[in-house]
């Protein structure tokens, strides 16, 4: 049983709106050259592939984890690009496609799971910026947001690698 407080409706925008951002992200890694989407600005620490790569694991760490399920994505995956983490080695185009299509494949599987209720077991936390995340919904509230900052990020870097 799902015991989620969102309607549906509610709950397809936030994702009409994350699948935005990240197609807008895809974008950007689109337009640009794999030396340019692995490089790392002067004043950062991380560059474009990381940072869509970054709000992908974080969405599975934000509503996943804390309902005490698997990620969804590959465990690997998640660690490497988790909060905290930075750009450790080259991302090949071949790589950049299949984080492409696990994005696509992500959110699909995200309304599946919703529907069934797999998150009735959301353990609260709170984010590092100190906001307290109660339920799956408040999560995805949450999502939207970092999603949205990251989008901002390589907006930002994409001026400096081109």
């Amino acid at each position: 049983m799902n015991t989620s407080t969102k309607t549906n409706f509610e709950m397809e925008t936030q994702i009409a709106v994350i699948q935005l951002t990240q197609q807008n992200l895809v974008k950007i890694l689109d337009s640009v050259t794999e030396e340019q989407f692995n490089k790392v600005p002067a004043g950062y620490n991380n560059n474009l592939i990381w940072n869509f790569a970054h709000i992908l694991a974080s969405f599975q760490a934000l509503c996943y984890s804390r309902a005490g399920i698997s990620a969804r994505l590959d465990e690997n995956f998640v660690n490497i690009y988790k909060i905290g983490t930075k750009p450790e080695t080259h991302v090949s185009l071949e790589q950049f496609l299949d984080i492409k299509e696990q994005s696509e494949w992500m959110l699909k599987k995200f309304k599946e799971d919703y529907a069934t209720g797999v998150f009735d077991n959301f353990q609260p936390y709170s984010t590092s910026f100190g906001f307290a995340i109660s339920s799956v919904d408040i999560a995805l509230e949450y999502v939207t947001m970092h999603h949205g900052l990251h989008l901002g990020y390589a907006m930002a870097i994409k001026k400096l690698v081109v």
